[in-house]
């Protein structure tokens, strides 16, 4: 919407200037509809990328599990802890098939969401990211991506080497002392190769989401300024139309409300001095939820959200004759709220100096701008910051903890048993836990501290300040026993405990990678000691 500019001619058809009018309001909805589509297609790319982001931490979570077993399995010969290096195996075995078939001229799309289901990834996420894969392979984060995923194949198939090697000589039984401590010290020198491919895939996908989100952002802001610019165009014809006839008649107020009446656009005209309503064509009263005999008493102030923006909307026209496209929130007669693009122009009415109002409804625009922004940034599943936005969130802790010489700590949390629980009940049962697991940290935690799901069942807690280890052993504590009372998930009753490790800012690292490594092996130090339980990261 726009305010009125220079008359059009007059030889020009009255007919005419209408059939201009449709074609441009038709213009406006394909363009409308154009954005809404690009929108939701839009989400789905992101959501796909979050599933990617998803699935590495179901990789490294799989490498260091398998790995751990592995170690494990050479001190006990307890061949259940081959068969956890096994399953764990299966998991970095399931997203290679996928990535291998992916990477064919012509691939078998069933093979590859078999591989992605054997890396326990979400069923509902399969397709999407397939179609990232397939779709967006040559964009270079996601190019560089792969190939750090491709570079860890040699070092996974010296693990299944080292694995196949334990194997044969514990049941041959000539496994020795030194053959064990040998292999331990190769497992952990793989482990040492594996990490950083693994934290440059993540990154290297984080760059993908957070450059994808930018374009995709700019491209909505396109779509909006082409939006605005159609509803400039249509807003100039209407406005122009109604100055005509106001300047061709004497009394030119009806012909103004005849163009007004039919205008797409709500559209009202308000006195500058007071803003009382003198008129609201039928899209504005059904806008504001009001009647023709409510206009009586209706002043312009009362559908603004914040009454300020009255007051800044008035100094707008200071020297002005006219404002231009003015995003604004308004609110309906009862209290529902909208935002709109608004334009005006200063006319005469009734012999009152008066303003010319034209409204264009931009919720749906609003809407989505913010489900893009808060889907990049959050975790589908549990409603908590996602991996990107906790990371992005340290950085910002580490930053400021620096600068001010100011300790703090991260609590690696890891749920104990989850995958028997998705095992026996089924992926459902395990997205119900997860959701309530994330309830009840978020609980138990005070309102500035972090709580965050890095992705499966790893959740991280950051304490900003200066605690003791005794409080923050109890805090830590807090955790274990409220995620410890029964879970009811689909008829059933489950009980699931959390092993926690705990690594603190500066005297466990400086770097946010290394603080997070830390806390992760704390994490296991707990495991290892029989789970449900929770260690601080002690130097080797």
């Amino acid at each position: 919407m726009a305010p009125t500019q220079p008359q059009e001619p007059a030889s020009q058809p009255p007919r005419q200037r209408g059939q201009r009018l449709i074609l441009i309001a038709w213009l406006f909805l394909a363009l409308v509809g154009a954005t809404l589509g690009f929108a939701y297609y839009s989400m789905g790319v992101l959501s796909a990328a979050r599933a990617f982001v998803g699935g590495e931490g179901l990789w490294s979570k799989a490498e260091r599990d398998a790995i751990y077993a592995l170690s494990r399995y050479a001190d006990t010969r307890d061949e259940r802890d081959f068969q956890a290096y096994t399953s764990a195996l299966n998991v970095i075995l399931g997203d290679r098939q996928t990535r291998l078939e992916l990477e064919k001229p012509q691939p078998d799309l069933q093979v590859a969401l078999q591989g992605l289901q054997q890396g326990r990834n979400h069923p509902d996420d399969l397709d999407g990211m397939v179609s990232l894969f397939r779709n967006f392979r040559q964009v270079t984060e996601i190019d560089r991506a792969i190939a750090l995923w491709a570079m860890a194949d040699s070092t996974i198939d010296e693990l299944r080497a080292v694995g196949e090697r334990l194997h044969t000589a514990v049941q041959d039984k000539t496994l020795t002392v030194a053959m064990a401590d040998g292999i331990q010290e190769e497992l952990h020198q793989l482990h040492v190769r594996l990490a950083p491919l693994a934290d440059a895939f993540s990154y290297s996908l984080g760059e993908a989401s957070r450059r994808a989100k930018s374009l995709l952002l700019w491209t909505m802001f396109v779509a909006a300024a082409l939006l605005a610019t159609a509803a400039l165009v249509f807003s100039r014809r209407l406005v122009r139309d109604s100055e005509s006839l106001q300047q061709a008649l004497s009394d030119g107020e009806e012909q103004v409300q005849k163009v007004l009446r039919t205008a797409p656009f709500p559209m009202l005209i308000t006195e500058e001095r007071d803003g009382t309503i003198v008129y609201a064509n039928q899209r504005a009263l059904a806008q504001f939820k009001i009647n023709s005999a409510d206009l009586r008493h209706a002043q312009a102030a009362d559908y603004y959200c914040h009454k300020e923006d009255r007051t800044r909307w008035l100094e707008r026209f200071a020297g002005n004759d006219s404002v231009h496209d003015w995003e604004v929130e308004l609110k309906d007669a009862e209290g529902g709220t909208f935002w709109a693009l608004v334009s005006a122009q200063r006319i005469q009415f009734q012999g009152r100096e008066c303003l010319l109002n034209a409204l264009n409804n931009i919720e749906l625009r609003k809407r989505a701008e913010d489900a893009l922004h808060h889907r990049a940034y959050h975790d589908e599943l549990t409603g908590l910051p996602n991996r990107a936005m906790c990371l992005d969130a340290l950085r910002r802790i580490l930053s400021r903890c620096e600068r001010k010489s100011m300790p703090f700590s991260i609590l690696f949390i890891d749920l104990d048993h989850f995958k028997a629980v998705n095992d026996s009940l089924g992926h459902s049962a395990g997205d119900q836990l997860l959701r309530q697991v994330a309830q009840r940290i978020e609980s138990c935690m005070r309102g500035s501290d972090l709580v965050a799901r890095l992705g499966g069942d790893e959740f991280i807690v950051v304490v900003e300040e200066h605690l003791p280890m005794a409080e923050l052993h109890d805090i830590a504590d807090k955790i274990r026993h409220t995620v410890e009372p029964v879970f009811l998930l689909c008829g059933h009753e489950v009980y699931v405990t959390a092993s926690i490790g705990i690594s603190t800012y500066p005297q466990d690292g400086t770097d946010l990678q290394q603080l997070l490594s830390r806390a992760d092996n704390a994490m296991y130090r707990a495991k290892a000691g029989g789970r449900n339980d929770v260690s601080f990261f002690t130097p080797p």
